[in-house]
């Protein structure tokens, strides 16, 4: 399977709950594909001015399609996307996100072709979450995988180890 078809199948399984964008621009980078999902929960008495609580979730998903993955690219769209897009994608414009957020994942996912074994320990050693106000504004983590076809290998940091169950589905079904 070539990463451009795996891609059009993640977007499938995704569109059912996210707005997708193909060939999409993040702050200064082109991606393949973002996916973000914006779940708002709240209970409120009476009518909606009156709130008592909300729990909002989001996500930001990049797509990635490369030939190879290497250590240095994996490093630097993760530093991307950790220190350049995380104030972007989170608080637009704000010192922190709005009263109400819950969490916010920051995914990225690389289809590849080949993978190098550097980038692999790359993946599985990228981390990041950050508190907001010591979680009381909620935080963001960042969630990593990447799909080698060639060898069917899927590689996760720690945060992104919930994706792979839906990624080897995709692979299985193809």
């Amino acid at each position: 399977m070539e990463p451009a078809a795996l891609l059009s199948r993640a977007l499938d399984a995704f569109a059912g709950s996210y707005d997708i964008a193909r060939d999409a621009q993040v702050l200064s980078r082109r991606v393949d594909a973002l996916a973000q999902l914006r779940a708002l929960n709240s209970k409120y008495v009476l009518s909606q001015k009156h709130v008592l609580w909300e729990a909002n979730a989001f996500e930001h998903a990049i797509f990635l399609c490369v030939d190879t993955l290497t250590a240095e690219m994996v490093e630097d769209w993760f530093a991307f996307l950790t220190r350049q897009a995380e104030p972007e994608l989170v608080h637009p414009g704000k010192s922190l996100p709005d009263e109400g957020h819950m969490y916010t994942y920051l995914t990225l996912i690389f289809l590849c072709n080949g993978v190098q074994k550097d980038a692999l320990q790359a993946v599985r050693r990228a981390r990041f979450t950050k508190n907001y106000r010591f979680s009381l504004r909620g935080w963001a983590t960042g969630r990593l995988l990447a799909v080698d076809l060639s060898s069917g290998v899927m590689t996760a940091n720690a945060a992104g180890r919930e994706l792979k169950p839906l990624f080897a589905r995709l692979l299985r079904d193809a």
